[in-house]
């Protein structure tokens, strides 16, 4: 892929989808690219805010850590989406994730200071940065009401219909998440343990719910899910 398709990439970006030609060239003359092997980092939380980035091509998550050590998956970057958007309204906090390659993932950056001064010509790139800031807010908000309100197989069931929304693939069986994903990393997105994750994908792929490979999901009833999900079942 050359750099010609990584503006293109760009261009479809929340952040930078509104802003005009000029600019937009500009932008793409101050871009980097970073690339990142599988299980590396772009940055790690508590890192200066130095760049903000679009995923370009791989996959990469954001991960938090507890004050014990527990790691949290937070949220899943795909191709055209923006990540250490931080940079642009708090520079000086440090970033309050870790981004991590799940597999050979290419970026392109700008350093903070730069879009700053671009958003002073460009106003659309601060409106912009603000509604993902609002997205993040209502997704955290909606993590913390799960948590509180919802038996833990909701939880699971909502993360494996997001992720079939998100990476879906229709095949002959159902609906494949066509993503690696371990059961560690459910457990992650969950806020459970990995036994209370395996214990009930074991169930449910004893329903006929689920078919259930090493780091591979197929949703054979997608209806079901649901009916799970709502507190239906």
């Amino acid at each position: 892929m050359n750099r010609e398709a990584f503006s293109a990439i760009v261009r479809q970006s929340s952040l930078f989808r509104s802003i005009n030609a000029a600019n937009f060239a500009l932008l793409m003359e101050n871009g980097i690219l970073r690339s990142v092997e599988e299980e590396a980092f772009f940055f790690m939380q508590g890192d200066p805010t130095t760049h903000v980035y679009v995923l370009c091509r791989g996959r990469t998550r954001l991960l938090q850590y507890t004050p014990n050590g527990q790691q949290i998956i937070l949220r899943l970057i795909t191709p055209g989406q923006t990540f250490g958007g931080i940079a642009l309204l708090q520079p000086s906090s440090g970033y309050p994730v870790t981004a991590q390659a799940i597999e050979d993932s290419i970026a392109m950056g700008w350093e903070a200071r730069f879009l700053q001064k671009l958003a002073e010509k460009e106003p659309s790139i601060s409106l912009n940065i603000l509604q993902l800031m609002h997205h993040y807010v209502l997704e955290l908000q909606e993590r913390q009401r799960a948590l509180i309100a919802e038996r833990v197989e909701q939880r699971i069931a909502r993360i494996l219909l997001k992720l079939a929304a998100q990476f879906g693939q229709k095949t002959d069986q159902g609906i494949l998440i066509n993503f690696p994903l371990t059961r560690q990393a459910i457990a992650e997105m969950c806020g459970t343990t990995l036994f209370t994750v395996s214990r009930t994908l074991n169930e449910w792929e004893r329903k006929g719910l689920l078919d259930i490979g090493r780091e591979k999901v197929v949703i054979l009833q997608p209806h079901g899910l649901v009916e799970i999900a709502e507190g239906i079942n």
